[in-house]
């Protein structure tokens, strides 16, 4: 088991973001979160790679437990956001050269050299990241979540803002990381991605996240259908 949420529950005021949440994610599977934005993806993605913590509930990566040992799991995530989590006045190289340090990678340049060809970079290497545009920085953190190799993956709206061909990049990247065995979880808005990318799926409305289906269970338009159907049940509560 690479990754098992236990009860997670985060509060904030008066709100409760995410109640009791359970997930599990085993090596070579790709768990696609389904919700509408404000739904809490962001804040369980968050949690899930130690950025924040819960209000309550347990959180085991790798057989550790996460809460107590962050820093010790951290190297095992490969983590994706809407924030940048980079030095935008850096270079994509200088930036890679950082966090490959911290983590004392071996072959570092050769490293950084082999991620910025696979995501479409390397042309950019040397080029100050504040003018990249929003697909050259997801193409970016891309190649920043896969530097340490890590064995999972937490994808945040991973396809948001991006044009066709980037989505479809960030698709077959999908692929090729679970294709090597490792675990993966993104969330999204978008039934159709979703199911293109995922090998499980689960929907997180008003707090809570339901399990829905294997891939091999169910067609895209009944997972789309389910989801309308989910998403204007909560919607009337």
């Amino acid at each position: 088991m690479l990754l098992q949420a236990t009860k997670i529950t985060k509060r904030f005021g008066h709100r409760t973001i995410l109640d009791e949440v359970e997930i599990k994610v085993q090596p070579g599977e790709v768990v696609s979160i389904l919700g509408p934005n404000g739904a809490g993806k962001t804040t369980l993605i968050k949690i899930l790679s130690t950025l924040i913590k819960p209000g309550s509930g347990d959180l085991c990566i790798a057989g550790t437990n996460a809460l107590e040992n962050a820093l010790h799991v951290r190297p095992s995530l490969g983590v994706v956001v809407h924030e940048p989590l980079a030095y935008l006045e850096f270079t994509p190289y200088e930036n890679l050269a950082f966090f490959g340090k911290m983590y004392a990678i071996d072959s570092l340049e050769r490293r950084i050299n082999t991620l910025l060809g696979e995501v479409g970079l390397a042309q950019f290497a040397h080029d100050q990241m504040r003018v990249f545009s929003r697909g050259m920085i997801q193409r970016f953190m891309i190649a920043k979540s896969l530097i340490h190799n890590p064995t999972l993956l937490l994808l945040d709206e991973p396809f948001s803002g991006l044009d066709v061909a980037a989505k479809q990049f960030v698709l077959d990247r999908i692929h090729h990381e679970r294709s090597q065995g490792k675990g993966i979880v993104l969330t999204t808005h978008d039934t159709e991605l979703a199911y293109i990318a995922g090998s499980r799926f689960l929907f997180l409305l008003n707090a809570d996240l339901k399990a829905v289906a294997q891939k091999d269970e169910i067609a895209v338009d009944e997972l789309a259908h389910r989801y309308e159907q989910d998403l204007k049940q909560h919607q009337m509560k």
